[in-house]
């Protein structure tokens, strides 16, 4: 994307799009946002396209979210002035002001409820059930909300991934029709499913190795990144 001032990064995902600034001041953040608010607006114009301000939220992260700003951060687009919020949903991921993702988290077990139920049903409607297959279900409608957006999960503190592994164990007991008590130790000794997180750091590396052997350094330079701390 062209025009937009350097103090400025960008997201573009089919018609979502992410701007992102930083500063050491409210009013210069609002005024780096508007400049890049107008040349993406510019930008649009150019490819008739026509930005939407019911659908344009603003977050502001600060290493002090309960403080009252004197000017709070705001940005104009077409004469509306967008105030900020505490959470916004980007490509699936639901981004709080203090990224402590526990919104996300939210999300998710309101997500993944009603398939626990539909796990818990199929599993007590087997007549003859097939363990196999059950977690084979279970991996495919359940733990593929788990990990999605591992990459930036991976980024959260442990209780985060707790919270995760709690869902995994409620998931893979509905699977098998095991009881409520049945220790998590006992479910991965005989699923050898590994943990939430564990599989997540799988899938890094996995990822990591493609981005290698497809020489996409940029991709492999960010993924790296995220795996190094861990």
């Amino acid at each position: 994307m062209s025009g937009l001032p350097e103090h400025t990064e960008y997201g573009l995902f089919a018609d979502d799009t992410a701007l992102w600034t930083s500063s050491n001041t409210t009013s210069n953040l609002s005024s780096r946002l508007q400049q890049a608010s107008d040349a993406f607006q510019s930008w649009c114009k150019s490819w008739k396209l026509k930005l939407q301000p019911t659908k344009t939220e603003l977050v502001h992260f600060t290493l002090h979210p309960r403080r009252k700003f004197n000017n709070p951060v705001s940005v104009k687009i077409d004469a509306v002035t967008i105030q900020p919020t505490n959470s916004t949903r980007y490509l699936g991921i639901i981004i709080d002001k203090t990224l402590n993702w526990r919104s996300h988290i939210h999300h998710i077990e309101s997500k993944i409820a009603g398939r626990i139920s539909s796990l818990r049903f199929l599993s007590k409607a087997s007549y003859q059930l097939n363990d196999k297959i059950m977690l084979n279900i279970f991996k495919s409608i359940a733990r593929t909300i788990l990990v999605y957006g591992y990459p930036i999960l991976l980024q959260a503190n442990d209780k985060i991934w707790e919270r995760l592994q709690i869902i995994q164990n409620k998931s893979i007991r509905a699977a098998l029709g095991l009881p409520i008590y049945t220790s998590v130790e006992y479910i991965h000794q005989i699923t050898n499913v590994p943990k939430i997180k564990e599989y997540a750091v799988s899938l890094l590396q996995r990822h990591i190795q493609t981005a290698t052997s497809n020489n996409d350094n940029v991709l492999k330079n960010n993924l790296e990144e995220i795996f190094n701390p861990l």
